[in-house]
């Protein structure tokens, strides 16, 4: 009897929960939810290899049982040694196809899509690969002022297209260059695809052949210094013969394997501005004392020049001038050697600080290679001591200036001056020029707004420009410090200088 009343107690209870259950059947429904899904090729590293600034296109196939406005889109390029919260992850699209301009360092990269329902809160993902290859292997490097006091260095690619690589620095770097004032190329046979060094105010930067950090201007140095204001190095083709002039002082190293750390010091009493230096040789002029050096590398030490008898100007005293372009009349690369002694012509154009005239030193090399003092004279020709750039051609006895817009050929024999081109604007400043023997170019500046421009010309035979004007012209920069050309490897070419 007992087990009887048990068996209807326990019906009657089921019975009550099956009645809760039918009259709350809204808190338990099983509703179908939308399908979402993402297809798309495997993941491979190289899914998309693209250099920086190519436009990188990716329409994603995605498959929604429901109306698509529910969806979201989420695009995410990760580096590839990134960590969950790196400030490096980068969100670039919220829309469903993706355009995107590379704008990051080289390297290999991850292409995240995430696809989210709305709704449910259900998350679909796909990622792609992306290889990012350097833009700007070689070409014309153009450092120049941008908004709000930084810089950058902007690329001409080619000077007969007119594509130019916009921000290589800034690209490749997480920090922004301020102060630059120059900047080298330094390749050699140890070192093929060369380093970039950039100069600052009170520092500098080496950067790899992609315009990456690479180190700071204290890594230049074997010993702290008292003061960094780098603006100049030097490596032969070989590798052999390194030099650095920082803050006045030439420093040297026997290290060829790049980068090349500097443990010697010229010691002496000078502070070098202009320099030649050719292989083994070096000849500074020493601003202190007003006279030509040269330095002795096994010595290790600064040294006078070796007086001759037949010395056309004091080399220990020329005055109180300041020397405005050191350079002699071949190709950068050449040095003396028994086949060129007699026709390698080192010049000093030195500047009076009283008078304000201007005074062309020459030099010669006897065939033991000896220097001496073979010239000085005066140069008369309009403008040339207020130039704002200087440059001695490469296969010709002329040197190029520029003076307020317009560029001069000067024939340093003769002493005679011809203008070579005049510019159209008024209210700018030539601030450099370079050449390679068959090309010149120069750098133009406005004097009131934050703008440069960059101008070719082939150079004829004669030194005058072929028809009379520039074969290209780039603009669009801010206000330029300097222009360089960067190889993409080592080139026994004539180069710029």
């Amino acid at each position: 009897m007992k087990r009887f009343h048990y068996s209807l107690i326990l019906l009657s209870l089921i019975g009550i929960l099956f009645s809760s259950c039918y009259k709350d059947k809204g808190n338990y429904d099983l509703r179908p939810v939308d399908q979402l899904s993402t297809q798309g090729p495997e993941f491979n590293q190289d899914n998309f290899v693209f250099s920086q600034l190519d436009s990188l296109k990716i329409n994603p196939e995605v498959t929604f049982t429901g109306d698509s406005a529910h969806l979201e889109y989420s695009w995410k390029l990760i580096p590839q040694l990134a960590r969950v919260g790196d400030t490096t992850i980068k969100k670039i699209s919220s829309l469903k196809n993706l355009l995107y301009v590379v704008r990051v360092p080289i390297g290999l990269y991850t292409v995240l899509l995430e696809v989210k329902d709305v709704k449910t809160d259900i998350i679909r993902s796909r990622t792609y690969g992306l290889n990012v290859k350097a833009k700007a292997s070689q070409g014309f490097l153009v450092l120049n002022d941008k908004e709000g006091g930084v810089q950058d260095i902007d690329v001409i690619l080619d000077n007969t297209k007119p594509e130019i690589f916009w921000g290589a620095f800034s690209a490749n770097n997480t920090f922004s260059l301020r102060e630059a004032t120059g900047m080298s190329m330094i390749q050699s046979a140890a070192n093929a695809s060369g380093l970039l060094y950039v100069f600052r105010k009170s520092g500098g930067y080496t950067l790899l052949p992609s315009f990456g950090f690479l180190q700071d201007v204290k890594a230049w140095f074997f010993d702290a210094q008292s003061t960094y204001a780098p603006t100049l190095i030097y490596q032969d083709f070989f590798g052999a013969n390194n030099y650095m002039i920082n803050n006045g002082n030439v420093h040297t190293t026997n290290l060829i394997t790049p980068p090349l750390l500097f443990g010697y010091r010229a010691s002496g009493d000078y502070k070098a501005t202009k320099s030649l230096i050719m292989s083994t040789y070096v000849f500074v002029y020493d601003d202190l004392h007003h006279r030509f050096l040269k330095f002795n590398k096994s010595a290790g030490k600064m040294q006078s020049i070796i007086k001759n008898p037949a010395d056309a100007f004091d080399i220990e005293d020329i005055g109180n001038k300041s020397c405005l372009l050191f350079d002699h009349n071949m190709a950068s690369t050449v040095s003396p050697g028994a086949a060129n002694f007699n026709t390698l012509k080192p010049l000093a154009y030195c500047k009076d600080n009283q008078t304000g005239k201007t005074f062309v030193y020459k030099f010669g090399f006897y065939r033991s290679l000896a220097s001496y003092c073979e010239s000085v004279k005066e140069v008369t020709a309009p403008g040339f001591s207020t130039a704002t750039a200087y440059v001695n051609a490469s296969n010709n006895p002329l040197t190029y200036y520029a003076s307020e817009n317009k560029i001069y050929a000067y024939d340093f024999t003769n002493d005679v001056a011809r203008m070579v081109y005049t510019f159209d604007q008024t209210n700018v400043s030539i601030d450099q020029l370079m050449t390679n023997g068959t090309q010149l170019f120069a750098v133009v500046n406005s004097k009131t707004g934050n703008s440069g421009a960059v101008f070719f010309f082939k150079v004829a035979a004669t030194g005058s420009f072929t028809g009379d004007t520039y074969f290209s012209k780039y603009e669009k920069f801010g206000k330029i410090t300097e222009v360089k050309y960067k190889n993409n490897t080592l080139n026994p070419a004539i180069p710029w200088k």
